[in-house]
């Protein structure tokens, strides 16, 4: 028994010693069942909600931390706008998740305003400058068929608005087009607060000439006035009289219409007077340049100019007027926000003008480690660029369950500020400069 006693406090002495040695040299033993020595990673406890410097998160929490980011198809906590650090305070939180959101409908926003202002150049001398080559607001460029912003490289035109328009009017966005998990989608009204839809089309009977015909497919093509040019016989006696044009050039345009079918048919109807100016007039400098005699030149200014390019004229009230924008988010953020925004083109190949734009919904954030943050939102833009993109406004996320209240502030240099409030009490304000960097001021202690 006195050997066993011994022998028991040799390994004391031992097990004391190695552990001494350890800890001089910084010595961890390998993972297992039996606890971690407090200077070995895995030895600290991720408490959430609690004070920024309170709690230290060792690196294999963080690994940990960013496994379960993969397994829930969530960026790690690398973007701050996206995924948080489970350190910071709840009002913290919940002033980022509002900065993400944020950043979510920016994207949708832009999208559309841009593929609206594209629209504005599809005349026989469009210039593709109007929709390319700029940044959007959420730093990505316009001019990159397959980049943010969705529009297309050979004429900046979103294939959506040519092609045939769905039942309901709405026009998907494509895949990729906008922030991940979302998926926005636009109508469109025309003066006379008609939702422009196939029905709507089709009560009109629209008949006009397609993009592609008019332009060959780039809104700086001239197709149309080539078509027109290539009807005219070198020598024709008919082309004396104004009988002679209407029969042998403006009856025969009949040819090349089709039935309205996509939202950029409608636009070509709404503006044919425009076109048809447009390229009369092209054609009357080229005929001057010619030489040809007075008579020719006198047949022509007095021939039916007009009317040629649709199958009926359009009124006023037809031309677009507004767009009603509806984002679907799932994924990381589920709900609706319904936008509504007025805008006009005023002539041919010049931008719209835009109005303020303002919209509501409902969404829920979800957290994987910390549930679901459930928000209504009331949005106003305010400010814009030359493409209509949104620059400044205001967002309120209301949260009536919980007595939360977030103001965010959005300035023209993108730069963000975000007033936290609980049970009517302020808490806390979040700061976004220019560069994306987020600080926050705690009012709360």
């Amino acid at each position: 028994m006195k050997n066993l006693f011994k022998l028991l406090g040799v390994l004391a002495v031992v097990l004391i010693t190695g552990v001494a040695v350890m800890a001089v040299f910084d010595v961890c033993p390998p993972q297992g069942p039996w606890p971690a020595p407090p200077w070995c990673p895995g030895s600290t406890i991720p408490w959430p909600f609690t004070d920024l410097n309170a709690v230290s998160v060792s690196d294999a929490d963080d690994q940990n931390r960013d496994d379960l980011a993969d397994q829930n198809n969530t960026p790690s906590e690398e973007d701050p706008d996206q995924v948080f650090d489970d350190s910071i305070s709840e009002n913290e939180r919940l002033a980022r998740v509002a900065v993400g959101l944020m950043e979510d409908l920016s994207t949708v926003n832009s999208y559309f305003n841009e593929a609206a202002a594209s629209m504005t150049s599809a005349g026989p001398e469009g210039s593709s400058g109007s929709a390319s080559g700029s940044s959007s607001t959420d730093g990505s460029s316009g001019s990159d068929s397959t980049g943010a912003s969705g529009l297309e490289a050979g004429g900046m035109i979103p294939s959506g608005f040519m092609d045939p328009l769905p039942a309901s009017g709405y026009i998907p966005a494509p895949s990729g087009a906008c922030a991940a998990g979302a998926s926005p989608s636009a109508s469109f009204l025309n003066q006379a607060g008609e939702k422009i839809t196939p029905d709507l089309l089709a009560s009109k009977d629209l008949q006009v000439i397609d993009f592609q015909t008019l332009t060959g497919g780039s809104i700086d093509g001239r197709q149309l006035e080539n078509t027109i040019t290539s009807l005219i016989t070198p020598g024709d006696q008919s082309l004396g009289t104004p009988a002679g044009w209407n029969q042998n050039v403006w009856s025969q345009m009949s040819q090349f219409h089709k039935p309205a079918e996509s939202l950029m048919d409608y636009h070509l109807w709404t503006v044919s007077n425009d076109i048809e100016a447009e390229i009369v007039s092209s054609m009357a400098s080229t005929l001057e340049g010619m030489g040809l005699p007075s008579q020719v030149i006198n047949a022509f200014n007095n021939s039916q100019k007009t009317g040629w390019f649709a199958g009926s004229p359009p009124q006023d009230t037809d031309r677009i007027a507004a767009m009603e924008i509806e984002a679907v988010f799932s994924g990381r953020t589920e709900g609706t926000i319904y936008e509504k925004r007025d805008f006009s083109i005023p002539e041919l190949g010049e931008m719209p003008q835009f109005g303020p734009m303002d919209g509501e919904g409902s969404v829920v954030y979800h957290d994987p480690d910390f549930g679901d943050y459930p928000f209504d939102l009331d949005l106003e833009w305010t400010q814009w660029d030359e493409l209509g993109r949104v620059t400044a406004g205001t967002i309120l996320f209301t949260d009536d369950e919980n007595g939360v209240v977030i103001e965010m502030e959005i300035f023209e240099d993108n730069s963000r500020e975000a007033h936290v409030f609980r049970d009517d009490v302020k808490v806390g304000i979040v700061y976004v400069d220019v560069n994306g960097e987020i600080s926050y001021e705690d009012l709360s202690q």
